[in-house]
């Protein structure tokens, strides 16, 4: 008999070839076995770092929310206080207005933060505040605030400063506006707070009961004053009365267009042009303080 080595090679490697594809096959199943293993375990590591990612952020929400809340009782045990101070005294509580135009610069946050924080623990007071138009910078600050505020701006009359417009003057007139539309029968003083300066909390409490105008030094300005008797250091304007260093009576609003800012003049000028519409002499200026630090200039600080 004749045995072909053609038919026992080719069967020879039909054999290898089958060995070695069960052998590809079987290094397959291993690798993708260890890589499924460490991908599912990466996946679960993933997984539970996503879940302690997600209960940090619940809990920095819970004492987020905590801080505000402990700030908020702060506010209402201060107003509760006040309000049982004045019903001892027979007094009634009087809200201060505080009227601060506002414009967008760099320095813009800043300056509203240091305010803010003067105001944030005062009862009984609303501020309001102007822009030229909203900005979601102001009205995002404003709303973080435990302030009570009302937000305005020109309603598209004004786009910025002019020459020879005094701005700020046109702002507080539409915050008068406001006032005498929505608050004309409220009780209480009208105070004109610019950024530019810096106010001491101590300054509001003694305002509050201002009969007519109340006046009190600002620091580093240019209007200064002197007691027994009154007098300015300036001649000009009449009541040449800084506008950090007064405050009014609400009743103020009842003079109508008077009670109102030229735009075209300075803030003194302003505020002289105020006080001649709402006072006969003088007399009737109510020093709340000769001397004291209750306002400064805040650009002279630097």
């Amino acid at each position: 008999a004749v045995v072909s080595t053609q038919s026992t090679g080719d069967s020879s490697m039909k054999l290898v070839n089958t060995f070695n594809k069960k052998l590809c096959v079987g290094t397959f199943i291993v690798v993708f076995c260890a890589s499924a293993g460490f991908m599912l375990g990466s996946l679960q590591s993933l997984g539970i770092i996503e879940e302690k990612a997600k209960l940090t952020d619940k809990l920095n929400q819970a004492e987020m929310e905590l801080f505000e809340a402990e700030r908020q009782l702060v506010h209402c045990d201060s107003e509760l206080g006040h309000k049982i101070n004045a019903m001892m005294s027979g007094e009634t509580s009087k809200t201060i207005f505080i009227i601060t135009p506002t414009y967008t610069r760099p320095t813009q946050l800043a300056e509203l933060t240091v305010l803010a924080q003067a105001l944030e623990h005062v009862p009984y007071l609303h501020w309001i505040v102007l822009e030229f138009a909203f900005t979601n910078l102001v009205s995002r600050f404003l709303s973080s605030t435990n302030i009570k505020f009302t937000h305005l701006d020109s309603n598209g009359t004004m786009s910025g400063f002019q020459p020879g417009i005094n701005a700020c003057n046109a702002l507080r007139n539409i915050a008068l506006d406001h006032m005498t539309k929505y608050h004309s029968n409220s009780t209480g003083v009208i105070l004109f707070a610019n950024l530019d300066r810096i106010y001491s909390t101590d300054l509001f409490d003694k305002v509050r009961n201002i009969k007519k105008v109340g006046i009190w030094p600002t620091v580093f300005a240019d209007e200064q004053f002197q007691c027994n008797p009154l007098t300015f250091s300036s001649k000009t304007p009449k009541y040449p009365i800084n506008l950090g260093s007064i405050g009014f009576s609400t009743d103020i609003l009842q003079k109508g267009s008077r009670a109102r800012f030229p735009i075209k003049i300075s803030d003194t000028e302003g505020i002289s042009w105020l006080l001649e519409a709402f006072i006969e002499d003088k007399d009737e200026i109510e020093v709340i303080k000769c001397s004291g630090e209750y306002v400064w200039y805040k650009i002279l600080l630097i």
